[in-house]
């Protein structure tokens, strides 16, 4: 049903009927207001009066169709009437479904944004999606405008100017509402920088940021107008693709390849060539909530640098759902472990090794088995953090912990964290304060983090490196040699000391590769002035090996083995 005084002509105003309409549409062009009427299947556009001088837009401006209309939209704009109408969160049920958006308005002649507020509501077709929309825009003030040039501080990447990751996670969880609503598909897709560390420490940060800019600027430039590009992490960018199902999204991939591969990024030192990976995943068909979202976009990404393939799209696996069930049956068991109070602490002692005395304790999870024995808990650990609640076991670890060292004054003790808890906040205000509280156990307590976690996400790392040092904290990188993270980079971090993978050290007495190797790393981390701790030392052999090469701390059953506190 057409509303009453719509025109049925595509260019024409709302009709006036009497004098009453003609009032109306006085009072709405008056205080900045203008009405219109969306055929959605023809696109057709109807406006009242005055519309244009509303819009602040020329005579000459198309306005006739949405999308028309939508062209004039500010490219940056974070959503839309469209978005609005066809991510609504319920169906028509007969009295039609409300909605209110803002966004600016930016072309079309226009030198300065404009914001609107466009509020109406839409009624369904025969098939349950929107075919008639009736609404009023107005504008709004720049007092409005000032405050959402706040917001969007937050909701935008400094470096880049693209969304921010948790903006870029509600459109990406807005887009999963509307397509399991409307049964369309959208994909998400995780884009990584695979060789970013390497550029850093070969050219220095400012490359390596003009590299991320520029990178961000091709890969817009290859996407549709309709999606969106966000920056998920340090060496990451994310998209959310609208209506993209598998095999649009495997064009998608090869289009975004090409504009980052096809050509060098020319920098000050020169031109660099980028290399880049990327993980997805097609969502409602394989993702239901955007946590599985993230977490299957991720796994892929992992596949297609493991494999050293550009593109990795998530299909099912059952030997890999499997492993999935089974690290949440253990996940639960761990958590059934906390809320029992049933996790202790083993501490393993590390020794300098020039004479062996002990300088601290590294706190190691232990839990207690239904016949009250403390088993290791690293499998429950490992499984906790596949599933994204690792966050909890850290937590506790950090509170056994500070309550032992405020028990024993005389002890120092060092504690694992793992990559998600550098990102949470709630983490970080417990260690502040148990600190107020005693403000004594900051110098004797050690944090490690794994070289992993830095190389997942380094400017992440850093903050949470910076905020440990600011308390008095002491900063490992644990589990050294594994990742491929930059030198430079773990000069930046300021860290204390570094912990070599155990699995290097226990081949050294059979391996001569793994014996260059720790002599190489033994000699890099000397040369960027950081004390290293050998993990897994078991024999004399190979103890005396470490403190010949010039290792400052060893750890292992030689020299120690954890006992339960």
């Amino acid at each position: 049903m057409t509303p009453p005084h719509l025109s049925t002509s595509s260019a024409a105003p709302l009709a006036r009927a009497d004098d009453d309409a003609i009032d109306l549409e006085q009072t709405l062009a008056a205080v900045g207001e203008a009405a219109y009427f969306w055929d959605v299947p023809s696109d057709r556009l109807r406006w009242t009066d005055g519309a244009h001088a509303v819009l602040g837009l020329p005579a000459e401006a198309a306005i006739d169709t949405a999308s028309g209309f939508a062209a004039l939209l500010d490219p940056e704009a974070l959503t839309s009437r469209r978005e609005a109408v066809f991510g609504a969160p319920r169906a028509d049920e007969g009295e039609g479904v409300p909605f209110e958006v803002e966004y600016p308005l930016l072309r079309g002649a226009r030198t300065a944004r404009l914001w609107m507020q466009d509020r109406g509501r839409w009624y369904s077709g025969a098939n349950g999606r929107p075919a008639r929309v009736v609404g009023v825009m107005r504008r709004l003030g720049s007092r409005y405008e000032a405050a959402e040039q706040a917001a969007q501080l937050t909701r935008f990447d400094a470096l880049t100017g693209q969304l921010s990751r948790a903006r870029l996670l509600e459109i990406a969880n807005a887009a999963l509402t509307a397509g399991a609503r409307m049964q369309t598909s959208s994909s998400f897709v995780l884009v990584s920088l695979t060789n970013l560390g390497p550029i850093n420490e070969a050219y220095g940060f400012d490359v390596g940021d003009h590299v991320i800019l520029e990178v961000s600027r091709r890969l817009r430039g290859a996407m549709r107008g309709g999606d969106t590009l966000g920056r998920f992490s340090t060496s990451t960018f994310g998209m959310v693709l609208q209506e993209c199902d598998r095999a649009d999204l495997e064009v998608a991939a090869k289009r975004l390849v090409g504009a980052v591969h096809d050509n060098p990024v020319q920098t000050a030192a020169g031109p660099v060539s980028v290399r880049i990976a990327i993980g997805a995943v097609v969502a409602p068909r394989h993702a239901r909530d955007t946590e599985e979202l993230v977490q299957r976009a991720r796994s892929a990404l992992g596949r297609a640098v493991e494999t050293s393939t550009e593109t990795n799209i998530y299909s099912p696996d059952p030997s890999r759902d499997g492993a999935r069930r089974a690290n949440m049956k253990l996940a639960e068991e761990l958590i059934l472990a906390l809320n029992e109070r049933r996790v202790r602490l083993a501490l393993q002692p590390i020794v300098r090794a020039s004479d062996r005395e002990v300088c601290w304790s590294e706190a190691l999870l232990r839990v207690v088995d239904e016949t009250g024995a403390a088993v290791s808990g690293g499998h429950l650990a490992a499984a906790a953090e596949e599933v994204g609640v690792v966050n909890m076991l850290d937590r506790r670890m950090l509170d056994l912990a500070a309550t032992y060292l405020a028990e024993h004054p005389e002890e120092r003790v060092a504690i694992n964290v793992s990559a998600a808890t550098t990102a949470d906040a709630s983490w970080a205000e417990a260690l502040a304060g148990w600190v107020a509280l005693r403000p004594d156990i900051a110098e004797r307590m050690t944090v490690e983090i794994t070289e992993t976690a830095v190389i997942a996400d380094l400017d992440v790392a850093a903050a949470f490196v910076r905020d440990l040092k600011a308390h008095g904290v002491k900063v490992a990188i644990d589990d050294f040699g594994s990742g491929h993270s930059s030198f430079k980079a773990l000069r930046e971090l300021a860290v204390d000391f570094v912990k070599i993978d155990g699995g290097f050290v226990s081949d050294l007495e059979t391996s001569a590769d793994s014996g260059a190797f720790v002599r190489a790393l033994i000699a890099l981390a000397r040369e960027l002035g950081l004390d290293i701790v050998a993990e897994q030392v078991e024999t004399e052999t190979v103890a005396d090996l470490l403190t010949r090469w010039g290792a400052t701390y060893l750890q292992g059953d030689l020299v120690g083995s954890p006992a339960l506190v």
